[in-house]
């Protein structure tokens, strides 16, 4: 067997077994499968090699019932592709006993963009509803190790990435970090500043840099790419930079 080729990551994934990343987010339309498919694709990149192991270190799962991180998935060539992917459409237990799995050393999981909520439920109280993805989303979260909360500077994403950490997350005390996302460089610093401002205030731990917008991301899935697959280009460089400074924030708060 050729050595194992380490990083890091692998070697402290050793000892604990996988660690389970979710990308949450009450509102819809904030980013989370192309942070989940990216930051899988780079950290599976740059995970343990072995020729005697078939399963990537990286699990990219969505528990979406319309099964968007399969449809991209299914059309990045299979050689190209960094991870293994799965879509549970609401199943439970499906990622559970990934958990056991001593192959694996992240599975990121992308969740649905719209939570069913209880208008009812008490402050503290678990505001999920009851339905086949909230049960789905209660296992994820039984889970998780750490979650991505992504905002972007769009002021209407702001409220429901607050009730995302106040009433989903920090009740379940769930390490959790706050993302920026979709960041037009074009807008200059004012709307990146307002954002940065309303996190800061709330006291949220985040990630320094945005991941910043740019059309080779809007036509990733489409063109079946990752975003280690992307044509060189500058904008290439600097998109690969946005995920792997990700990657490094993620791994520092695991």
């Amino acid at each position: 067997m050729t050595p194992a080729q380490k990083s890091a990551t692998d070697v402290a994934a050793e000892a604990t077994g996988p660690k389970i990343i979710i990308v949450i987010q009450q509102k819809g339309g904030a980013g989370k499968s192309t942070i989940t498919v990216n930051l899988a694709a780079v950290s599976g990149r740059s995970s343990v090699m072995q020729n005697d192991i078939e399963d990537a270190a990286v699990i990219a799962a969505g528990i979406d019932p319309q099964g968007s991180l399969e449809d991209w998935a299914d059309r990045v060539p299979e050689e190209a592709l960094p991870f293994d992917y799965l879509v549970t459409r609401g199943e439970v237990g499906v990622l559970t006993k990934l958990r056991e799995d001593p192959t694996r050393k992240r599975i990121i999981v992308d969740t649905p963009g719209f939570m069913e909520i209880d208008p009812d439920a008490a402050w503290g109280a678990d505001p999920l509803g009851e339905s086949r993805v909230a049960d789905a989303l209660r296992e994820v979260l039984d889970l998780a190790h750490l979650a991505i909360v992504p905002i972007t500077p769009e002021w209407l994403s702001w409220k429901p990435a607050e009730f995302t950490i106040e009433r989903i997350l920090k009740p379940r005390k769930i390490p959790f970090l706050v993302v920026i996302n979709l960041h037009d460089p074009r807008d200059g610093d004012p709307a990146l500043d307002a954002v940065k401002k309303w996190i800061d205030e709330h006291g949220y731990p985040r990630m320094s840099d945005p991941i910043r917008k740019y059309k080779i991301h809007a036509h990733a899935a489409e063109n079946g790419l990752t975003v280690v697959e992307y044509k060189e280009s500058g904008t290439a460089l600097r998109a690969r930079e946005d995920f792997m400074s990700l990657a490094l924030t993620v791994e520092q708060a695991l």
